[in-house]
């Protein structure tokens, strides 16, 4: 039998029975050889069985700091610390997966995913819960273009998160030049080479991951177009809609206790 390194063997000890219950249950037979378990290993990491484990409500969520990001293994985040105060007061079991901002709503409306917390999803998609805060959006534009009123935009070369709502009369402007980016990392590289004129989306998180990646210099004025709510909100094709109450009254209490607002502060939403 091969050897596994010392990396590959402590990623394989990582991965719980659970994990391989799940997949055995279809049929697959993951655990004979080191060749099938490298490429299990593989597999899981690019599927959702690798975050969840057996019985557990889905979470899933955008993977964009400072709202959610994957760092070295460890999940870290505004909704993953929403998500473990709601865990220690409903004792629920949760598992959460990260996914751009455009598989969100494919996971709820075929209830691969059972909820989230978001700005809001369709309602013949999500069954919304409880409001859990709001959010500043609009446009973070380059130094020198002027963002006073909405008119400002007609010019300009606009960076959307792909799968985002802005506001309904952005949304529906088919006037102005939009370019779709899959995360604002790439959306800030772009406005400081002057490849884009603004970024439209989420305010606080926009100018946090500028901040923190050597990007402030790139942004210059902003344009609020609005405070929109982030709620948890569940899929409608969800077997699990009976845990909704118990969540909705874990969300109040972290909000009357002081725990969102402590989060907000922490990571800038």
């Amino acid at each position: 039998m091969s050897k596994l390194t010392p990396n590959v063997a402590f990623l394989l000890s990582s991965v719980s029975d659970d994990v391989y219950k799940a997949y055995e249950e279809k049929g697959f037979s993951v655990r004979e050889s080191v060749s099938v378990k490298v490429l299990f290993l593989v597999l899981a990491s690019l599927t959702p069985f690798w975050h969840a484990h057996a019985g557990a409500l889905k979470f899933i969520s955008i993977d964009v700091e400072p709202w959610a990001s994957n760092v070295n293994g460890e999940m870290k985040g505004a909704f993953i610390e929403m998500v473990r105060g709601i865990t220690e007061r409903t004792e629920l079991d949760i598992a959460i997966t990260l996914t751009p901002f455009a598989r969100v709503d494919r996971e709820l409306e075929t209830g691969g995913h059972d909820c989230t917390i978001l700005i809001p999803r369709s309602e013949e998609i999500v069954k919304p819960g409880e409001l859990v805060a709001f959010h500043e959006i609009g446009l973070l534009g380059r130094p020198g273009v002027v963002l006073d009123h909405y008119s400002d935009l007609s010019d300009l070369t606009v960076s959307v998160l792909r799968g985002s709502s802005i506001t309904e009369q952005f949304d529906s402007d088919d006037t102005l030049d939009k370019v779709y980016d899959t995360d604002y990392l790439i959306a800030l590289r772009k406005l400081e080479r002057g490849r884009v004129d603004a970024i439209a989306g989420a305010i606080p998180t926009i100018r946090y991951l500028a901040d923190n990646n050597g990007l402030s210099a790139a942004i210059g004025e902003e344009l609020v177009l609005g405070d929109v709510p982030l709620v948890f909100q569940c899929s409608r094709q969800s077997k699990n809609l009976h845990a909704m109450k118990k969540i909705n009254h874990a969300i109040r209490q972290m909000k009357e206790d002081g725990t969102i607002e402590r989060i907000r502060q922490q990571y800038y939403f």
